[in-house]
Formats: C-alpha cells, sequence, structure tokens
C-alpha cells in the first residue's frame, strides 16, 4: 500500500520496523536485566523494607504490587520489587503464601533482612488470625513492623462529617450525576460552551477516591450555576437544591475543607521526604484545626482560612441567624475532624520518633547538656557531639537530609546504625498506586501483545540498565 501511494524508497522503511515479538524479546530481555540488578542487591543481606496494595478492577482475580526501600551506595533507593496475580477470594495467609513464594521461594531473599512492611488497613493485611501483618512478626523474629499508610489513615479520618454537612455532600454527589451519563455530559459540556463558561465539564466521582472530593465538590462548585440553568432546561428535580443559599453555603465550605485535605494528601505523597517531616505534616494538621475553631468563636469570627466560604459572604446579604447556624455546623464538624486525626494518628505511635529528635536535626544539639538529655550511650553521645561540631557535614546535611546517615556511617558508625532504620520504613502506598495507573495503562488493548510483568518493570524500575551489557548480547536481527 505504502508502494503504491508513495514509492520504494518509502516501503523499504517499513522493513526496519521491529515486529512486536522482536519488541516483546526486548522488554523481557531489559526487565530480566533490571530484575537481577535488584535482587544482586538486595541478595547481599542487606535490611529492606516493602510496601504492598492490592487491586480488583483490573481483571478476575487481584493483583497486588510490591515496592522495595533499601539503603544503596549512601542513598535510599525505592524500586518495584514484583507485580502478582492472584484469585481474589483468597484468605490474608493465602496472600502471605504467595509473596513468601515470590520473596523467599523465587528471589531467594531473608525474611529476617525486612525491617517493615506498610500497607492500608485492610481485613486480608490486618486480620487479628489470618492477615499478612499477623505473619510478619513470626517470619522475622519480631524485627519488622506494620506502617499502616498515612494517606489511607488520612481518608478514614475525614469521613467523619456531621448528618447535614453530610446530606450535602450527598446531594452534591447526586448534582454529579451528570457525569455518569455520556449524553448529560456532551450536553453540559455544549451548554457550558454556548454561554462562554470558564469550565465545560464535570468530573467522575467514585467512592474509593475519598480524597479526590476536594476537586470533585470545587467543580461542582465553579459550575453551580450552569448546573442549574442546566437542570432546569432538563426539569430535574436537583434544580431546587442549588436555589437554596444555605445548602450553597455549605457546599462552599465542603469545596473549601476537602480542597485542603487534598492538598495534605499530596504532600504526602511528596517525593525525598523522610517520616520526620511526614509525622510533622500531620501532627500539625489538628493543631491547626484548633486554630481555626478558635478563630470561629472569637468575638470575631474570621473565615479566612475558608476562601470560598468567605467570598460567598461578601458578595450575598447572609442573614445572622443564617451564618450563626452554618458556624456552629463548622465547629462541630471542625472538632470531630481533629479528633478523628487524633484517633489516627495517636501520639504514642510517634513516641520513638521523638526520642530520637537528633536524626531530625544532629545540628540542634551542640552542647554535651543537650546530648545527655538524648538517653543515648556513651559513645554515641561522643559521636553525636563530633558530629554536631563540624560545619563542613552540616552543609553536607542540608543538601541530602535523610542520605547523610548513610553516607557517614564509616565515620560515625553507630549513630549511621540507629537511624538508617528509622528513616527506612515506607509511610504511604503511594508507589503501588502509582504502579496501578502504569498497569491500567499496559492493560490497553492495543498492547495485548507485549508481556505485562517485562513491561511494568521496565516502566516502574528505578535501577538505571547497564546498556553496554544489553548491547554486548547477541542481538536477534530484524527481519
Amino acid at each position: 500500500m505504502v508502494r503504491t501511494i508513495f514509492d520504494d524508497k518509502s516501503a523499504d522503511k517499513l522493513k526496519t520496523i521491529s515486529s512486536d515479538d522482536i519488541i516483546s524479546l526486548r522488554m523481557c530481555t531489559i526487565a530480566e536485566h533490571l530484575e537481577t540488578m535488584l535482587l544482586t542487591r538486595l541478595q547481599t543481606g542487606i535490611d529492606f523494607v516493602i510496601q504492598l496494595n492490592d487491586s480488583t478492577g483490573l481483571g478476575s482475580g487481584t493483583t497486588l504490587l510490591v515496592y522495595v526501600r533499601y539503603a544503596w551506595q549512601e542513598d535510599f533507593m525505592e524500586d518495584f520489587l514484583c507485580c502478582l496475580n492472584i484469585t481474589s477470594h483468597l484468605s490474608g495467609l493465602d496472600i502471605f503464601t504467595e509473596l513468601e513464594k515470590c520473596i523467599v521461594g523465587r528471589y531467594k531473599l531473608n525474611w529476617k533482612n525486612c525491617k517493615g512492611i506498610t500497607s492500608d488497613g485492610a481485613a486480608s493485611k490486618t486480620g487479628r488470625h489470618s492477615g499478612v501483618i499477623k505473619k510478619l512478626p513470626e517470619v522475622t523474629n519480631n524485627g519488622a513492623v506494620w506502617n499502616h499508610c498515612f494517606i489511607h489513615r488520612e481518608a478514614l479520618a475525614s469521613r467523619e462529617i456531621p448528618q447535614n454537612l453530610l446530606e450535602v455532600l450527598k446531594n452534591a454527589v447526586k448534582v454529579n450525576f451528570i457525569k455518569g451519563s455520556p449524553l448529560n455530559n456532551q450536553l453540559l459540556e455544549t451548554f457550558c460552551s454556548e454561554i462562554g463558561a470558564n469550565r465545560t465539564h464535570l468530573l467522575y466521582h467514585t467512592k474509593v477516591r475519598w480524597l479526590s472530593h476536594g476537586k470533585i465538590l470545587s467543580r461542582v462548585y465553579e459550575l453551580r450555576n450552569e448546573i442549574h440553568l442546566f437542570l432546569t432546561e432538563k426539569k430535574s428535580h436537583s434544580a431546587s437544591i442549588l436555589e437554596d443559599d444555605m445548602w450553597v453555603m455549605k457546599l462552599a465550605y465542603l469545596t473549601d475543607i476537602f480542597g485542603i485535605l487534598h492538598e495534605l494528601s499530596l504532600k504526602l505523597q511528596g517525593e525525598n521526604s523522610n517520616i520526620f517531616q511526614q509525622v510533622e505534616r500531620i501532627q500539625g494538621f489538628p493543631k491547626t484545626l484548633l486554630l481555626w475553631q478558635a478563630r470561629l468563636k472569637s468575638r470575631r469570627p474570621s473565615y479566612d482560612m475558608f476562601p470560598r466560604f468567605l467570598q460567598r459572604i461578601e458578595e450575598n446579604v447572609i442573614s445572622e441567624n443564617l451564618l450563626k447556624e452554618i458556624k456552629l455546623e463548622i465547629l462541630v464538624h471542625l472538632t470531630s475532624l481533629s479528633q478523628t486525626f487524633n484517633h489516627f494518628f495517636p501520639e504514642e505511635k510517634f513516641e520513638t520518633l521523638r526520642e530520637n529528635s537528633w536524626v531530625k536535626d544532629p545540628f540542634a544539639f551542640r552542647n554535651p547538656e543537650s546530648v545527655i538529655e538524648l538517653n543515648l550511650v556513651p559513645e554515641e553521645e561522643s559521636e553525636l557531639l563530633q558530629l554536631s561540631s563540624s560545619y563542613t557535614l552540616k552543609t553536607d546535611y542540608e543538601a541530602l537530609t535523610s542520605a547523610f546517615w548513610i553516607k557517614v556511617k564509616e565515620d560515625f558508625p553507630l549513630l549511621s546504625r540507629k537511624s538508617v532504620p528509622l528513616l527506612l520504613p515506607f509511610t504511604t502506598t503511594s508507589l503501588c498506586e502509582r504502579g496501578f495507573s502504569v498497569l491500567t495503562q499496559l492493560k490497553a488493548k492495543e498492547r495485548n501483545g507485549l508481556k505485562g510483568a517485562a513491561d511494568m518493570r521496565v516502566a516502574l524500575s528505578s535501577c538505571v540498565p547497564d546498556w553496554s551489557e544489553l548491547l554486548s548480547r547477541q542481538a536477534h536481527p530484524s527481519p
């Protein structure tokens, strides 16, 4: 066809394109190379931690993704370990068995080198009698700890909403039904385009994406006038909701507060952050909630922390009784939110971090009196005093942060040996969530000729391939 339409030269160029089989073979070769690099490091006996999460929406069974974190060459490394496909009806014990077959049986790793697992709070992992976490102390001789994903805990804490505000949230989701219908969605986009709206479509809502409420509510709030006109034209009963000033005021508040929760979630997913930074962000949030409560209770209430809610007050005539009623509901919600955050992030769980605050900033302890209070052994105290007196090392610490403790392991072995295990564990399962996004793309119908496991390894591995070694292998010539 190309020869007929163009010429022989163009047709000959098609012969240089590798077939699907050749591409798949090369992907498998690269994936095996990357896997070997990772396992060569882990099989040296170094400590590592893993994070795992599962999804049932990617096929007939359950897909379990596992990532690993370890210290290597003066830095912390995070890498994709494996992807396990298991039947959806397996128990927590069955899941652990499959995990052990991979980690111990296939990869020849020692459970005793595993210092922690991070996952969500699903029963299959945390079951009291047969969950994955139940088996962890047994196989590691109590050398590993379980960390409940910070983002999952934040999501659980955020679900506590007073009934009146919850009804507003549910109604906002009902209004968002337009997105669930391709026809209504297209009609709304056309309608918004015709009237010159800044936004033309809503965002899709699902229950599992709880912290995405901030974006969803924000879009509903921005398009509330356009949605009202559209629903009125469609003669929908939901149009009357958007005519209620009280409902719109509450919607503005929910949009603000869930937007703030969404920003906190994004910060918890940030790269190059350590557990000390994450804990500070989490523990600082309930204190911020207390500050906001104090502002609302003052003689001159301030709403600056809720910009959409404040704008609604400034641009509309709101009666004092209405504003007082809404303010009381907001106070109830903020109080509940503060309590649930303290429940899911209890201070006693982070006692070890407070006792080892020198890991976060060793240069804050420059005199013997401050070092004595840290309950370190004499040899560790001497190392800390020597380290904190070096301005050169302080510059290195500011540049490297967590990786600093790996770099100084030769000169300060006792402090390094004590700090690295504290900094090693994952705090979230965000890498698994990103992995599921990649897996969804790889499972597209157009790519069904490629090997999923190899594709996942190549797409997600943080190891840098040794291209010279790969190129030196005998190549399979393209047809």
